[in-house]
């Protein structure tokens, strides 16, 4: 019996992290560039049950007769299956979708949106780390930021923009009153599953992801990439996750009421 509080517990844990991740995921269904996660979930190994002291009679054969056992001569299984059970599940780990979201026009020159596989690069107080929001805008000293303050690496490091006119080309060439003031360095990966998400729609490379190479992916000045959440997709999985949560709830009280009844009363007749 207590095998079962522990199950619907694994199903409630992992339910929670499942809301989570899809609570964060329609939390930033207007943040430019953010990728959906989804959970994933493994199952604890599964046991085979078997009925002891309890022999059935196998194709043709005849039930054993008498209280000791003993097989009047015909085939019967001593140790009939009843079937699985299963002992819970856990989180696994959880999935980044970096599938591409719709470009949505905004005419700021300073709004980048890269289609393709790739991020920009930018220069953060923990080092460099990548994204895929392409909300630049200027500081004080007319250097090229994100709209937490971190400056926007080009291939010979941060971009000044010094001018007016300002024009980023498709292959990333920041030209600032006619003249070139740098190119943005993109970054793509080997394994992006690897990246780690940091907040503030920043990634951080690891081991897993590789180390970052040269991207082709194409920028779109005057645009954003809008989220790739589909908010009624997420509404549907986040009504099922917290089904799927009250289920194991209720089954931990029906558990907890049989156990109640077992202590409180058995043994009183």
């Amino acid at each position: 019996m207590l095998r079962g509080l522990y199950t619907s517990a694994s199903g409630m844990l992992a339910e929670q992290v499942r809301v989570d991740v899809l609570s964060n995921n329609l939390a930033n269904v207007q943040t430019a560039g953010f990728k959906r996660q989804t959970v994933v979930q493994s199952a604890f190994p599964e046991m085979l049950l078997r009925r002891v002291y309890d022999p059935v009679p196998v194709s043709g054969g005849v039930a054993p007769a008498g209280a000791s056992g003993q097989a009047t001569g015909a085939l019967y299984d001593p140790r009939p299956v009843i079937g699985r059970l299963g002992t819970g599940t856990y989180v696994d780990g959880t999935y980044s979708d970096l599938s591409p979201g719709a470009l949505r026009h905004t005419g700021n020159p300073l709004d980048l949106a890269l289609e393709g596989p790739g991020f920009f690069t930018v220069e953060t107080p923990a080092g460099v780390r990548f994204t895929r929001d392409g909300r630049f805008t200027l500081d004080a000293g007319g250097w090229l930021v994100t709209l937490e303050g971190y400056r926007v690496l080009g291939e010979a490091g941060p971009i000044r923009v010094q001018g007016r006119d300002v024009q980023v080309t498709e292959n990333g060439e920041v030209w600032v009153d006619g003249a070139p003031a740098g190119v943005l360095a993109l970054r793509n990966f080997a394994d992006p599953q690897g990246l780690v998400r940091e907040g503030s729609s920043l990634w951080a490379a690891t081991d897993w992801s590789g180390a970052p190479q040269p991207a082709a992916a194409r920028v779109h000045a005057g645009h954003l990439e809008v989220s790739n959440v589909n908010v009624v997709t997420a509404m549907v999985e986040l009504i099922a996750a917290y089904r799927s949560y009250e289920a194991n709830q209720r089954v931990i009280q029906a558990y907890d009421q049989t156990l109640g009844k077992a202590v409180n009363e058995l043994g009183r007749v």
